[in-house]
């Protein structure tokens, strides 16, 4: 313990009772080494005399006594015996921190956070733990504080360590997404092909690579990936790092910590296993004593209120204290002359206050510029982006002085803003880039943006002939690779040149001219519709002013489609309706009856039945005025399935006639309707009960499917045929007793359903098509029922469920609740005494019934069919009702059946 002697202290009670403490402790001065340091001529007390001291009065001397003061530690040290360590040291090939942002300040008033961190890691009792607060309050300071803790003793059992950080903070709406983290988490956990499987798949995937160990996983700044609408506030829009988190949240063997800007919503649902513990301001102890230890002067109420002025903010204390020091005798009374600023506590005002203050005192010199410079990105810049900018010819009012700064220069300017705590320490790691706060980038960016917009654009424009440069390849292969397209894009759009940057980059480049490689290829679907945000100035709902109409009508396209792929279901809706009236507008029929079509496939999914075959209607009508062949049979089969999914299955057997001789007119070879187009023939066909039928066409769609179509084909087909088999086992069924060979044809039949409906699940997965996948899960689970596997049927429920809850599929979650009821159905069968069982139990007095099993099943099965025929009268989902009438009259005879068997 150093113990600074000043008059002051000795004199205060405070400091008597430390001194009695410390010595209380260790009276001999052995197990507690005390180090005075004396810093004013003072009286010494007896207690304190028998110590020598540092002479620290003289500044002059300082550099040797300091000296003098590190040789007694050491030689301290080194007499002192190592206590063994608790834990074995991690091999550090399993610890990487590389990502996590280096943090400047000083942490005050965060010991009970701390503490909490480490009881909980210590107590294995939370799974996931959310820090919520505005930025700036050092919420990633407080990590790397509790990481820095973990370290010194050797991260305490933990047998893997990731951090990351989603790092383009700031108060901004710009989407963001997760697939550059969940393709290195996944690489960095041993997954085998990160880039495989849909968005949930690889959520899920890297869930149970964490859980393989004790895992400390650290997520900072995850803001950007939250939803800001009122009605899923938080909820993370990511669809792999959703399921990511909740997975975590349900089981964990280790902890996950995030820092962030807004509750999480994935975790709210597991209470006993997550906690999200809001971040309030420092007290005004903590600033005061932190405005103390900078050596701004003033009295201690003085200091408390400068704390409180600035609204106890982290940041804001911190830069307040590196701005006073500026002054002689660095008074308190400076801060109360800051200005303030009208901005809300939420966009940092208090913070920005000082960066404003700092700026006046700058004036139009270097370090502004380089500030503003730095304001150009979004996340930490690499000093080639810089020199991009900074090089000939100067951009006036922004590099005028920049670059003319000489190579001795440089450092003295990076070395005076880390010490204004504006620029963030080097990184190890990443020694040529440059980061600050991004509060910091935030406000000196906006200042630019504002006061001198031709800089700014001229300085984006750079950064996208550079990054546009930047790849190795013309057309990259991997999400690395294509990462510099990605902020080429962004740049660009910031530079105004939004159909320049689409034409150049996004279309030829990065979506390959429709093959939409990035999504398909990479997986890239949150980094698709992040970088389609940038031809937006209002997602989804006003695209850029600089595009003309043509690519505004695609932009919106685009903007739906990677919505509906990424589950967001009802957000996809708003950009396919605008892109639908803009195409109408422009009479661009084809592609009016597309983005119709795909608007009723859309309103089906989220249960709005009407409106879908509204939609439909109109997609015909939009189809025959192109007189385009194949949209004209796809737009009918369209209808015929949204008609199919209203009851009105008679005209939607009409249309689908009508699509198929269309099709053998053009496309004589092909006798079926194939694709998707098939696959609704073949639900309306199985729904009447022609298993042999569909069995028939599938089997020959199937051929084709592998031949010359793709992966969502084959397994549509492959959907079909497993609902046809399975219909045929169930049908084969003409009594109790199975003749030898009627048992046989029914073995054979349901091992074709198994073999087809497990295929066309994985083919789902594979193709990324959570719609689809959703519903072969459901069908998959009316498998496992027949065959009383009850088990594997609610995992598979539980899945479909969870997807159509994600997505807002209403129309699937009806259907989730009436295979459930029929579930719980057959539950309630397999569980209930026979009347033979009966019989002999009544002979022999012995009259018993499963510990309330039977009942249970009966009661969840009348609530799932309950919430079913509410779901289906409000949706108009038609063709369902005489299922749920069917299953009323089924639980309707149990209920007589058990009353008498009662009796």
């Amino acid at each position: 313990t150093i113990v600074v002697l000043t008059p002051e202290w000795i004199n205060s009670e405070a400091g008597q009772f430390e001194i009695i403490m410390l010595q209380t402790q260790s009276p001999m001065n052995l197990e507690k080494k005390i180090l005075p340091l004396m810093l004013a001529d003072c009286v010494l007390p007896k207690r304190l005399g028998i110590f020598t001291y540092a002479d620290f009065k003289n500044q002059n001397g300082w550099e040797a006594q300091f000296q003098r003061l590190i040789t007694q530690i050491k030689k301290d040290f080194a007499a002192a015996a190592p206590a063994p360590p608790k834990y074995p040291p991690p091999d550090e090939k399993n610890i990487d921190l590389t990502h996590l942002p280096r943090t400047e300040f000083e942490l005050f008033g965060r010991q009970q956070e701390l503490t909490l961190l480490d009881q909980l890691w210590e107590s294995a009792t939370a799974n996931v733990v959310s820090f919520v607060a505005f930025g700036g309050v050092g919420k990633t300071t407080l990590l790397n504080k509790w990481v820095e803790k973990m370290r010194w003793d050797n991260y305490r059992g933990a047998q893997k360590v990731f951090a990351w950080s989603f790092y383009s903070q700031g108060t901004n709406e710009q989407v963001t997404s997760a697939d550059v983290f969940i393709n290195a988490a996944l690489q960095w956990f041993g997954d085998q092909n990160p880039q495989a499987g849909s968005p949930w798949d690889k959520g899920k995937r890297l869930a149970d690579l964490i859980r393989r160990h004790k895992t400390l996983l650290l997520l900072d700044g995850m803001e950007p990936l939250q939803s800001g609408h009122d009605f899923e506030k938080g909820k993370i829009k990511d669809a792999a790092l959703s399921t990511l988190v909740a997975e975590l949240a349900k089981s964990n063997h280790g902890l996950c910590l995030i820092t962030t800007r807004e509750n999480v919503a994935e975790i709210d649902r597991y209470p006993a296993t997550c906690k999200q513990i809001n971040l309030e301001q420092i007290s005004e102890e903590a600033g005061s004593a932190l405005l103390r230890v900078r050596r701004v002067q003033g009295s201690d109420e003085e200091l408390q209120r400068l704390s409180r002025a600035f609204g106890n903010h982290a940041l804001a204390i911190n830069l307040l204290a590196e701005y006073l020091r500026q002054f002689p005798g660095h008074p308190a009374q400076k801060g109360f002359a800051v200005p303030d600023l009208k901005l809300p506590d939420e966009k940092g005002r208090h913070a920005r206050r000082l960066m404003e203050a700092f700026a006046q005192q700058f004036g139009n010199n270097v370090e502004l510029e380089f500030l503003q410079v730095l304001g150009l990105f979004n996340r930490p810049a690499p000093r080639t982006a810089l020199e991009a900018v900074i090089k000939a010819p100067l951009i006036s009012g922004l590099t005028n002085r920049l670059a003319k700064l000489s190579e001795a220069e440089w450092p003295r300017l990076l070395h005076k803003l880390r010490e204004f705590k504006l620029l963030a320490r080097e990184y190890q790691h990443r020694p040529n880039t440059l980061d600050c706060h991004p509060l910091v980038r935030e406000h000196f960016g906006e200042k630019l943006r504002q006061q001198n917009p031709a800089a700014w654009k001229e300085a984006h424009s750079r950064l996208y002939e550079y990054y546009k440069k930047l790849p190795a390849k013309e057309l990259p292969d991997t999400l690395e690779e294509m990462e510099p397209l990605f902020a080429a894009v962004a740049h660009g759009c910031q530079a105004g040149r939004h159909q320049e940057t689409l034409y150049e980059v996004y279309w030829p480049r990065v979506n390959r001219s429709g093959e939409y490689y990035s999504m398909h290829n990479l997986g890239a679907f949150g980094s698709d519709l992040a970088t389609v945000s940038n031809f937006f100035e209002i997602p989804w709902s006003q695209p850029a002013s600089g595009l003309p109409d043509e690519a505004k009508a695609v932009a919106f396209n685009w903007a739906g489609l990677f919505l509906r792929a990424l589950g967001r279901l009802r957000e996809a809706a708003q950009p396919m309706q605008a892109g639908l009236e803009l195409r109408v507008k422009q009479e661009v029929w084809k592609s009016a009856a597309i983005n119709s079509g795909n608007l009723s496939e859309l309103y089906l999914a989220l249960g709005e039945v009407s409106q879908a075959v509204a939609s439909a209607r109109q997609s015909v009508d939009f189809a025959d005025r192109s007189g385009d062949g194949f949209e004209k049979e796809a737009m009918r089969t369209t209808l015929a399935d949204a008609l199919h999914q209203f009851g009105e299955l008679t005209e939607a057997h009409q249309l689908f006639r009508e699509a198929e001789a269309m099709q053998q007119q053009s496309q004589p070879e092909y006798t079926y309707l194939y694709s998707l187009q098939g696959f609704r023939f073949c639900d309306l066909l199985l729904s009447q009960g022609q298993y042999q039928e569909v069995q028939k066409r599938a089997r020959q769609t199937l051929e084709w499917a592998k031949k010359y179509l793709g992966l969502l084909d084959v397994a549509l087909d492959k959907l079909s045929l497993g609902r046809a088999f399975l219909l045929q086992a169930l049908n084969d069924v003409k009594g109790l007793v199975l003749s030898a060979v009627e048992g046989q044809a029914r073995d054979e039949s349901l091992s074709e359903a198994e073999g087809y409906l497990q295929q066309a699940v994985a083919g789902m997965r594979e193709s990324g098509e959570q719609i689809w996948l959703c519903r072969s899960l459901l069908e998959r689970a009316a498998f496992y029922r027949t065959q009383n596997e009850f088990a594997p049927a609610w995992v598979d429920l539980e899945e479909a469920r969870e997807i159509a809850e994600r997505g807002e599929m209403k129309l699937f979650l009806a259907d989730y609740h009436l295979e459930a009821c029929r579930l719980c159905l057959a539950q309630h069968a397999a569980n209930a005494p026979s009347v033979e069982t009966f019989r002999r139990n009544v002979s022999t007095a012995a009259i018993s019934t499963p510990a309330g099993s039977t009942n249970d099943h009966l009661s969840n099965a009348r609530q799932h069919l309950a919430d079913a025929n509410e779901m289906i009268e409000k949706m108009g989902y038609g063709r369902r009702k005489p299922e749920v009438e069917a299953l009323r009259l089924e639980i309707e005879a149990l209920k007589i059946y058990n009353f008498k068997f009662s009796i």
